[in-house]
């Protein structure tokens, strides 16, 4: 853990300081490099000292480092990667290393290879959600050559042909015909057009892969192409980025896991080494907001630049958790919405599920629900009282499609003895479960309108009560960063199809059984038929004389 000394403010009380702290300058998760990286083997090395010798710029380590380990080569002197993914937050210094890369492509990389790659056909395409913000790395890199600019480098000036700002097109033109073009990120912004270098900006804006289609295989048929998606964390819309993310991770868990055999399997040709990187600089999954070894991490231009550990705190208590874990700690969260349960609230009513104790045949309360949009995935939770008392809900299990349900619950109803399951009676996938369960013996409990928004209600107040307990299970954690409501005459009820792209529907079944456990009368046993009265032995003692002997009756 990082510790912070002390100093005493003008009141004479003790505040941290952290003035000494800088920021981390390796990531937290990162593709490793095949062999050890020096001038022969990464041309970061030259980036660097173009930066320094040409543009004035001393980079911040962690920009070196990474300009070291994404430029890597092959033995044959082309780059490792093809793609590189860089997350890292907000106002680190982003752009200002996108800029310095651009204009080392275009000012030096770009007659590297003049046979197979001539400098006229050397494009270097910019490219964002939207023009301005792909404008602004362009902006940086051409104050650099253009000679009207005080910061204008003659060196670079006098590679230049022109630089186009007119007509929505902003274009940098060499006199070699290398040259770097900006357009938004959209399904027509990069079709029909090649390039060798690709700069994508704020990658977490692509709600669609449309952009990524269109951009992608613009560098697909270009000798030594490289295409760098450079972003902070996104959300659930983000979804190019969470699956390229989601990707690169596994090979690097796989990667580690095989740990030195991988480097082997390489080096004797027996596999083949990801054309494709991830350098992420990102606070620990759930890690509390004042986690200074969080920021640390996130922030690697901390101790360096203008970003300072106090401004991070404040920003912890100013800001929404989901904004400030997004924008701050580079954690990626499931909305920007305002969650109607706040995960800060959700996650202590965790409890390890060694530590629940639940009496022999208490009584357990089901319910189901179904994925609303594609009815693809269905969820059955419970819920029960545990030996203190408190209420304990759990999504027993979720499974692909609809038709398995029935049995299944019937299943769990001869089981344990109890056969109450509570469904929200109309206007979802899972009302057609009603007939089926009924048919099968069990209690249904189907909940209209109003009881299905009083359930909600009463799933939000149970968690800021702290009675409720819960055990730590991803997907429905996950529904709760993204469950959102909607109003039902003067009550909140979820919405499923609000909170899409997050399947709430395991949420919404615990939220339900919770309900049904508290509030709904459970129905009444059976009485059970008296058994018949013990038969009577019956011998001629016992007989009277006056009465007939059906021992010896004849019939």
């Amino acid at each position: 853990m990082t510790s912070a000394t002390s100093r005493a403010d003008d009141a004479g009380e003790l505040q941290a300081d952290f003035s000494d702290l800088v920021g981390s300058e390796v990531p937290r998760l990162w593709t490793r490099p095949l062999r050890p990286l020096t001038e022969e083997t990464s041309l970061g090395f030259e980036v660097i000292e173009f930066a320094l010798v040409f543009l004035g710029i001393d980079l911040y380590p962690w920009q070196k480092w990474l300009l070291i380990h994404a430029l890597e080569l092959n033995p044959d002197g082309t780059f490792r990667f093809r793609r590189v993914v860089v997350l890292v937050a907000r106002q680190n210094g982003k752009s200002l290393l996108a800029a310095v890369l651009a204009a080392w492509w275009l000012f030096v990389d770009s007659d590297r290879f003049e046979d197979r790659l001539p400098p006229f056909r050397f494009k270097v395409l910019g490219t964002a959600q939207n023009l301005d913000t792909a404008q602004d790395v362009w902006n940086l890199t051409a104050r650099w050559c253009d000679e009207d600019n005080e910061g204008c480098v003659p060196a670079l000036a006098n590679a230049l042909q022109k630089i186009q700002r007119k007509n929505g097109q902003p274009g940098i033109y060499l006199r070699s015909g290398a040259h770097y073009e900006v357009r938004a990120a959209s399904r027509k912004g990069g079709r029909g057009k090649t390039a060798a270098r690709v700069l994508m900006d704020e990658m977490r804006e692509q709600q669609t892969w449309d952009a990524w289609d269109s951009v992608a295989q613009t560098t697909k048929a270009v000798f030594n192409s490289q295409l760098w998606g450079i972003s902070n964390a996104g959300d659930a819309r983000s979804v190019v980025l969470r699956k390229l993310r989601d990707n690169l991770i596994s090979e690097i868990e796989e990667w580690l896991a095989r740990g030195i055999d991988e480097l082997e399997a390489y080096a004797n040709g027996e596999l083949a080494a990801s054309t494709s990187a991830l350098f992420e600089w990102s606070a620990p999954d759930g890690c509390p907001l004042d986690d200074v070894d969080g920021i640390l991490q996130a922030n690697p231009s901390i101790g360096y630049g203008e970003i300072t550990v106090e401004m991070c705190l404040q920003d912890s208590r100013d800001m929404l958790e989901a904004s400030y874990r997004t924008e701050v700690l580079c954690q990626w969260v499931t909305s920007k919405v305002i969650s109607y349960i706040s995960p800060r609230d959700w996650r202590p009513r965790h409890t390890p599920i060694s530590d629940i104790e639940i009496p022999r045949g208490t009584r357990t309360v089901w319910a189901v629900d179904t994925e609303p949009k594609h009815r693809s995935m269905s969820w059955v939770a419970a819920a029960v009282l545990t030996a203190d008392g408190r209420p304990f809900t759990t999504v027993r299990l979720r499974r692909a499609g609809m038709l398995w349900v029935p049995d299944y619950l019937a299943e769990l109803a001869e089981k344990s003895g109890w056969n109450e399951v509570v469904v929200q009676g109309r206007g979802t996938p899972a009302m057609e479960f009603i007939d089926p369960l009924r048919e099968r013996g069990l209690h249904v409990h189907a909940l209209d309108g109003g009881q299905f928004a009083a359930a909600t209600g009463r799933m939000r107040d149970r968690v800021l009560d702290r009675r409720l307990i819960v055990i730590e299970q991803p997907a429905v954690d996950l529904a709760v960063e993204g469950g959102v409501v909607t109003q039902y005459a003067e009550n909140l009820a979820w919405s499923r199809h609000k909170s899409l792209p997050v399947d709430i529907s395991g949420l919404v079944a615990e939220t339900e059984a919770l309900y049904g456990l508290e509030v709904l009368t459970p129905p009444e046993k059976p009485r059970a038929t008296p058994p018949p009265p013990a038969a009577r032995i019956i011998t001629r003692d016992a007989v009277a004389l006056d009465e007939g002997n059906l021992a010896t009756a004849r019939f």
